[in-house]
């Protein structure tokens, strides 16, 4: 066991890394008490669906490339009892024409219920609108209009769900593109063409592909759309995350340049009056208002990045951490960000000081010494091109002060566009991060972090899987009680089969996750080459590294150190790697190689030693 092995125990403590296994089919789960199960595939599954385009209701196959997954808990206390979990919804990032379902994209949703042994059931339901079944269709045609690319989302914590229509299109021709998308291309009256309608705007007209790319709010119950959210502007919406106040939402564009966005409610839970904000870096506040006019909701990006916006190359998915209150956002990356940063109203837009830093930094690997000018001048080169933005980051927003910080940098970087072969591949790459949540477990939180990778040169993939559809995106968790943590501290938890991009990861409680595999390769095992939502459970039984250390104490597994207590130094029987924590199982030291352990700089107490066999001590600190 490597130093390295020592450190993930300490911050994912418990043993569920896997090894690279380039060449599987299928899902990859970890060797661990863990179980998986495949709970529902596209181009397979029936949803039920309701009379749409003249066509009655009743049953179709179900589309694929699954995305985000929202989950609204059950709270009629009798269904708990009985082990119902609540309402599933997977978004569907499509654009493909349907006669049951509806052109464009969708999602789906679904009951589950939990049996013995956290096998997952779906429960059998009848809606208010008489559909009876499994899977049902979400209903956009007939409530809010088409839906197209239906992304990432919000999955908030009262249960309200909201789907976001990423694919930022410009014409009508090109979301018809010769009747295969969107074939109805006349003009949508809002609150007129279809029942729900919006408070200030109703009776406006505008194109068709005009009412796509924005956030829409979806019920799971009635398996309805409510509304489209015209007043939080059009964009490439990706994901977005909503506050415990219930006012403010925050809001990810996914493009390059890409807008951070945030609205706050005038009254909690009341999200149809408001006011919407972009950041700023630059500006007072660190936020830019922008009006409540549909004229420029509509061109957003536009109005936004005139007014100095914040560019940021690609956001994707954000979720808050309940823990520490802060807002955490994948920002993917783009293998030439310069190319939309210093066009047209772009040229007026922010470069974001993180992405000026992350530059130097580069700058200083391939160069071997500092970036010689000042941040004006770095942020003119990451304009003109310099910086190639090819793994991204996870940001990190303070709602207190709207500052955006890297959270942790994708790497690690390598100086060749030529890949490594998988012998020599780092035990560790994080590319193109796009889903993100938290899950929280045994009183620790923990970062769930998914990937999707923009390229597979630049050691985003090893060598030999550079042809064909054999792009593999893995799964992460990150023991969010690591300070100032690198991409090292991940821990590889799932990765999807070939051709796939790994999405979705939400936690349902502390037993049970959910993923999606989407647009896998053909050529995968049934029923991986589907689109599918699969479960991973049973991680209320893990082992954490203080369970660890009990148990090697009641069974009087351990090794010698001496004097104990001790103050200053300790003197282990051998020489080996270390790893030392205190006693809520946090790591406060690891050393290589060594029979001596230092203590003198450790708070007087309780503390327990790990060897590379696994093996504990305890020893007091006077």
């Amino acid at each position: 066991m490597a130093v390295t092995t020592l450190a993930s125990i300490a911050q994912i403590p418990f043993p569920v890394n896997i090894d690279t296994a380039w060449s599987t089919k299928t899902v990859w789960m970890p060797k661990s008490p863990l179980t998986q199960q495949v709970i529902f595939v596209g181009g397979t599954d029936t949803v039920q669906t309701t009379a749409t385009y003249g066509k009655a209701a009743g049953k179709a196959i179900a589309k694929q490339w699954h995305d985000f997954i929202g989950f609204t808990k059950e709270t009629d206390p009798a269904k708990i009892a009985a082990g119902d979990l609540g309402w599933v919804t997977v978004n569907h990032e499509m654009t493909i024409k349907n006669d049951s379902i509806g052109d464009g994209g969708g999602m789906t949703v679904f009951k589950l219920r939990r049996l013995k042994g956290d096998v997952m059931e779906i429960v059998p339901q009848t809606l208010a609108d008489g559909r009876t079944g499994k899977f049902f269709n979400i209903d956009f045609v007939n409530t809010v209009g088409e839906t197209g690319m239906n992304c990432g989302g919000i999955s908030a914590e009262n249960g309200r769900i909201w789907t976001a229509e990423e694919w930022m299109q410009n014409s009508n021709t090109a979301i018809f593109n010769n009747g295969n998308n969107f074939r109805d291309t006349s003009d949508f009256v809002i609150g007129t063409t279809t029942p729900a309608g919006f408070p200030g705007f109703n009776g406006r007209t505008i194109k068709r592909f005009q009412n796509l790319n924005w956030f829409v709010e979806i019920d799971p119950k009635t398996g309805k759309a409510i509304r489209k959210q015209y007043n939080w502007g059009r964009a490439g919406w990706e994901g977005g995350a909503l506050m415990p106040d219930n006012k403010t939402v925050y809001l990810f564009d996914d493009n390059t340049p890409g807008l951070l966005g945030k609205f706050v409610a005038t009254t909690a839970g009341d999200f149809t009056a408001g006011q919407l904000f972009v950041h700023g870096e630059n500006a007072s506040g660190k936020w830019i208002a922008i009006e409540n006019n549909l004229d420029t909701l509509i061109a957003l990006r536009t109005v936004a990045f005139r007014r100095g916006a914040t560019m940021f190359t690609r956001l994707e998915w954000g979720a808050l951490n309940n823990t520490n209150g802060k807002i955490y956002v994948t920002e993917t990356g783009n293998d030439n960000p310069g190319t939309a940063f210093k066009n047209g109203v772009s040229a007026t837009g922010a470069i974001a000081s993180h992405l000026v830093a992350a530059y130097k930094a580069r700058y200083q690997t391939v160069n071997g010494v500092a970036f010689p000018g000042s941040d004006a001048v770095a942020a003119d080169s990451v304009r003109n091109g310099a910086f190639r933005d090819y793994y991204g980051r996870v940001l990190e927003l303070d709602p207190a002060t709207g500052v955006v910080r890297t959270f942790i940098e994708g790497g690690p970087y390598h100086t060749s566009a030529t890949s490594q072969a998988s012998s020599a591949y780092p035990a560790t790459h994080f590319s193109n991060p796009d889903g993100l949540n938290f899950a929280y477990i045994k009183g620790k939180t923990y970062m769930i972090v998914q990937e999707d990778l923009n390229g597979r040169n630049w050691n985003r993939m090893p060598a030999e899987f550079q042809a064909g559809s054999q792009t593999v995106c893995e799964g992460f968790l990150l023991d969010m009680d690591k300070t100032n943590p690198t991409f090292s501290d991940l821990v590889r938890v799932t990765a999807c089969s070939p051709g796939a991009e790994i999405t979705g990861g939400i936690a349902l409680d502390s037993k049970t996750m959910l993923f999606n595999a989407q647009h896998p390769d053909a050529g995968n095992t049934f029923p991986y080459n589907n689109s599918l939502t699969y479960a991973i459970s049973g991680w209320d039984g893990i082992k954490t590294a203080l369970d660890k250390y009990y148990e090697s104490t009641k069974n009087g597994k351990g090794f010698n150190a001496y004097p104990n207590p001790v103050s200053t130094e300790l003197t282990l029987d051998k020489i080996t790697d270390v790893a030392v924590y205190d006693m809520t199982g946090k790591r406060v030291k690891v050393l290589r190689d060594t029979q001596k352990v230092d203590v003198s700089d450790l708070t007087p107490g309780a503390y327990f030693i790990m060897n590379t066999e696994g093996q504990t001590i305890k020893v007091i600190v006077e």
